[in-house]
Formats: C-alpha cells, structure tokens, sequence
C-alpha cells in the first residue's frame, strides 16, 4: 500500500520530466525542494506531491535537517505516512544523514537587492526573466531561491511610493537590469525604500526577483490599478503573497496560524513563529526580523490596502483570526486556478488543491470546501472550466486556449475572457 491512491495519471509527463532534468544535471532540478520533490513520487506515486515538498522544507529548514528528524516527528506532518518516512530515513541512512552540503542560507543578504547594474545593459536575460516567456516553465514555488525571512525589510506596504517605483519601471521597457542608484533616482526614493518596495513588489508577483522588471501580472496592474486599490488586484496578490512558501512568514501565518491554531494577538504571532523556527536563524535575525515582518502583515491587512479584503477579525481581547472570504471574484478565483494548473503543468486539477493544500485558494482565504465549491460550480457553469467527478473525487479540467493573465485582464476591462488571446498579449502569457 503506497502512502497515497489518489489517481492523478495526468501528473506522468511531469514525474517523467523531473526524472530526466535530474539525470540530465540541470541546475533547477538539482535544487533542494527538486530532489525533495523526486523522491517523495517514489512513496507517493499518484498525487501532486510539490506542496508537500515545499511545506517539509519551509517546517525543517533544509533536506539536512528533514533528514535528520525522528520518524515521530515526521509522522506529525500532514500528508507525510509510513511509506515516506521509510524512504527518507533510508536516504539519510545511505548518505550519513547529515553530510549532504547545505544549499540554504538564511543569514545571506536579501536576494531581491537590486544590482549595480546600469540601464540599458546588453546582458542576456536572467533565469527569472525567461521563465516569463516560457510556457510550462517551473513557477516561484520551484524556484531554487531560498524561504526569505524578510520580505518588507522594515517597511510597510506604501500605494504611493509603490506606484512611483512601478511607474518608473513601466517607463523603460528596454531595461532587463535595473540599477539601484538609477531607480533611487528616478524614483526620489531613498535606497532603503527602493530596497523594499522591489522585495514586497516580487513577493505579490509585481517584478522580478533580483533584475526588477515588471511581470505579465505588474503591467496588468501598472495599466490598470497602479495604487493598489482594486478588488482584483488585492485578491491576487493576497493569493501570490500568501500562498508562496518563499515569502517564509506570510506563507506560514496564513497558511498555518492563522488556518489552524487558535486566534492569538501580535505578541501571539510573533511568538509563534520564533518558535516554529527555532535553531533555523540566529536569535537576532529571528527577533528583529520577526517583529518587522508580523508588524509589515498586520499593517497591511488591518491598515493598508490589503484592508479593503476584510481577511482579518479582531476580538474585544485584541486577537485575530481570519475570516472566511466569500466575496472571491470569479474571475479572480479563475486565474488562480489556472495558475495552479500551470505550475503543476497539469490540465487536470484535483478539487482538494484548490482548498485543502497550502498554498491553495480555500487556505489563504478561509474557505471551508462547500463554499469554495460553489464558487468552482459557477465557473463551470460559465464554461471557464470542467468540474467534474472521476473515480469518485471531485476535480477540475481546464479548458484549452485560457491563461490566468486573460481571466485578469478580462476583470479590470470588465469583459468576458477570451480562449484566444490578443497579438500583443501573446508573449506574456504566463504571470510571473
């Protein structure tokens, strides 16, 4: 008996390109969540096991580490049986358990600075930069890049001073490399602002990582709703912040905290995730950048922009709690499903994906699975989607000619998607 008899055939051409990437050598594929995720097919033959890899990595820390764990630890974790536990133990065993180099570094300096690299620069496109040309490339869940403990930096979430930074971008398309003193000067923002404003811009899906270009998914939002304001925008880059393991904390307060344990205050949060972190960052980082990151969310969601989504409830004793949001648009709720699609490089998506995994819809929105549901029914009932019963277990079939990027466009233009996309939206199908 295998750990999991989810049938999910479609997920063959995947498992089989994973296999061939890691004897090839290719570098994503030898990445730590890559080789986690290959070996968890072994114990888990017929279910998407990437979230799972994901999650171990950003609970343990490392592969080491994950390693390194008592199977009675492991058997704590969701999704993780007896099979799984075999086979990690059996790895550990043939390797020495803790002798495999680590490839994560969490006291490294932020990978989103913004290099010394002038405008104009004829360099060739980085790794993030094609991923946004390429169609059924890996997505930011498999990236290479490690969890980052910091995201705001320090700062808060600024519409205006986001608005600049975008705007600035927008307006040098020939740029591939942006350079910090440029951008500080274009900009009149200070090098810490800049600093911060790319970081939270990659962690909602608004530019890339490390050359700070706009995605498919900033220009929507540069040309559409360059201050944040709009429901849609708000909805999915909740989606993209909340629902990345990358972003550590925000992933881990949304997805774990606030979906499981029982409602807490901000000491509560902050507290919270020292612990679940302990022994992974030195006591310092943890308790600066800790404060700075519950203080950046809370802000954000009780203040800022993100306050507009009404996600969190406060109690009379000043704890929060995540309240389930049932204003979800479908449009909205349509590309991310068919982001998830492309990320699992599937046309057939499981309906326990879209509310039960972390990362999903149903988790970092509050979903419980009858409403989500129902949501998923009016798509299909638009003909945005096939959902349907196979083998007993609801799942949703994609249709062939829709991008996540067109149900997003088709929202802020206030018209109905189209199958086939636009000539000059072609190249930029996919969102980050």
């Amino acid at each position: 008996m295998t750990d999991d008899s989810t049938d999910s055939t479609s997920s063959a051409g995947h498992r089989e390109r994973m296999r061939s990437r890691f004897l090839a050598g290719d570098e994503v594929a030898l990445s730590e969540e890559a080789i986690l995720e290959l070996l968890l097919t072994y114990s888990i033959p017929r279910r998407d096991v990437r979230p799972l890899a994901e999650a171990l990595l950003v609970r343990f820390g490392s592969l080491s580490k994950l390693l390194e764990t008592d199977p009675v630890e492991l058997a704590k974790v969701s999704g993780i049986k007896e099979n799984s536990i075999a086979l990690l133990k059996l790895v550990a065993q043939l390797t020495g358990e803790g002798r495999r180099p680590e490839t994560r570094t969490p006291e490294s300096p932020s990978c989103d600075n913004l290099p010394e690299q002038v405008p104009g620069s004829s360099e060739k496109s980085s790794s993030s930069d094609a991923a946004i040309r390429t169609k059924n490339v890996s997505k930011p869940a498999k990236s290479p890049d490690p969890p980052k403990l910091q995201v705001s930096n320090g700062y808060s979430l600024d519409a205006a001073q986001n608005a600049r930074l975008l705007s600035y971008i927008s307006e040098h398309p020939e740029v591939r490399r942006f350079a910090r003193r440029d951008v500080m000067e274009g900009t009149g923002l200070s090098e810490g602002q800049v600093e911060s404003l790319a970081s939270i811009g990659a962690a909602i899906g608004l530019v890339v990582p490390r050359t700070q270009v706009l995605t498919p998914f900033g220009k929507l939002v540069t040309k559409h709703d360059l201050f944040l304001d709009s429901i849609i925008t708000l909805e999915f880059c909740h989606f993209l912040g909340a629902g990345n393991p990358r972003n550590l904390i925000w992933f881990m307060i949304f997805n774990d905290l606030l979906a499981i344990e029982k409602p807490t205050d901000q000491a509560g949060w902050s507290a919270w995730v020292r612990e679940k972190l302990a022994g992974q960052y030195s006591e310092g980082s943890m308790v600066k950048h800790i404060a700075h990151e519950v203080r950046f969310l809370l802000d954000a969601y009780t203040v800022k922009n993100f306050n507009k989504l009404s996600l969190l409830i406060e109690t009379p004793d000043k704890t929060l709690g995540l309240r389930r949001y049932t204003a979800l648009q479908p449009l909205s709720l349509a590309a991310m499903i068919y982001l998830i699609g492309e990320r699992h490089q599937a046309g057939l998506v499981p309906f326990t994906d879209l509310h039960a995994e972390p990362g999903s819809p149903g988790r970092v929105f509050g979903l419980d699975p009858s409403s989500l549901r129902q949501m998923v029914e009016l798509l299909h009932q638009r003909g945005w989607l096939r959902f349907e019963v196979r083998h007993g277990l609801d799942q949703v079939r994609l249709v062939d000619g829709f991008e996540p990027l067109e149900f997003l466009a088709a929202a802020y233009e206030q018209r109905s998607p189209e199958t086939t996309p636009s000539p000059d939206s072609e190249p930029e199908r996919l969102l980050l």
